[in-house]
C-alpha cells in the first residue's frame, strides 16, 4: 500500500453546498457535499440537475471517495452517471498495491498505470483546496486519469478578490485553469477564505461559445452555516 501515514487528525471538514447553475440559457440546481466516513476517509458527492420549462432533461451524479493525510490524497474509487436527453455512466476503481485502476466506459474497459498523485475529476479538486489552505500556490499541477490517458491540470493564482453572492459578500481566492492539454476552455474558480476555501462560484467558457456558470446560494461547513464576513477585507480589485 502507497497510502502511508495518515493523520488521526481531520484534514479538510465536512460541508454541504447548493448552487445555482446556467448552461446557455438552461438553468440548473446543483448540489456538492464532503463527508468523512471513517478516519482519513472522505466521500465528495456532486450532483446537477438541470430543467427546461420546468422539465428536467438531464441529471449528472459524480462521486469520489479517497484517503486524506496529512501530506497526501489516494483516490479508491469514481463514479459518473448521467441521465436524461442522453445517458453516459463511467467509474474508476484504484488498485494501489498492483499500481493500476481499471476505468470502465460505457460497458468497455481498461487499464490505466497508476504513479504517485494521480487523481480522478473530484478528488482532485480537494487536492486543488488542501494546497491552498496550506499556501502552496506556485505549483499547483495535478494528474488526472482521462478516458486511457492521464492528463495534466495546471492552476494559477489570480489574486484575492470581495465577491458577491446570494450570501452576500465573501472574501474569495481566484485561481484560473492555466492549462489542459488540448483543452479548449477558459475556467475561472473562486473560493471562500473564511469557510475552508469551499467552491463559491465557477465560469467557464469554450470556444465553441458553450458557457457554464456555477453560483453558490446556500452552505454549511463543519455544521455552521456560511454567512457574509461583517467586514470583508478591503482588497483592491
Amino acid at each position: 500500500m502507497i497510502f502511508g501515514s495518515f493523520a488521526s487528525a481531520q484534514q479538510a471538514v465536512e460541508f454541504t453546498a447548493h448552487y445555482k447553475a446556467s448552461t446557455n440559457g438552461i438553468g440548473a440546481t446543483a448540489l456538492r457535499k464532503l463527508e468523512i466516513l471513517d478516519d482519513g476517509l472522505y466521500r465528495l458527492s456532486n450532483s446537477i440537475e438541470a430543467s427546461l420549462a420546468g422539465q428536467v432533461v438531464a441529471k449528472l451524479i459524480q462521486t469520489s471517495e479517497f484517503h486524506l493525510g496529512a501530506e497526501s490524497l489516494v483516490p479508491l474509487s469514481y463514479n459518473y452517471l448521467l441521465t436524461g436527453i442522453s445517458t453516459e455512466a463511467s467509474s474508476i476503481n484504484y488498485d494501489w498495491d498492483a499500481g493500476l485502476a481499471l476505468n470502465n466506459e460505457n460497458g468497455e474497459s481498461w487499464p490505466i498505470k497508476l504513479t504517485s498523485g494521480v487523481m480522478d475529476e473530484l478528488s482532485h479538486q480537494v487536492a486543488l483546496r488542501q494546497q491552498i489552505k496550506k499556501g502552496n500556490t506556485d505549483t499547483l499541477e495535478f494528474q488526472l486519469i482521462d478516458g486511457d490517458e492521464i492528463e495534466f491540470h495546471r492552476y494559477r493564482l489570480v489574486g484575492k478578490e470581495v465577491l458577491n453572492t446570494a450570501l452576500g459578500k465573501l472574501n474569495s481566492t481566484q485561481i484560473e485553469l492555466a492549462q489542459v492539454e488540448s483543452d479548449e476552455r477558459t475556467t475561472k474558480i473562486w473560493l471562500a477564505d473564511d469557510w475552508q476555501y469551499l467552491l463559491i462560484k465557477i465560469e467557464q467558457l469554450s470556444k465553441s461559445g458553450l458557457r457554464i456558470k456555477l453560483e453558490l446560494e446556500s452552505a454549511t461547513v463543519s455544521g455552521k452555516e456560511v454567512v457574509p464576513m461583517l467586514e470583508p477585507t478591503d482588497v483592491a480589485n
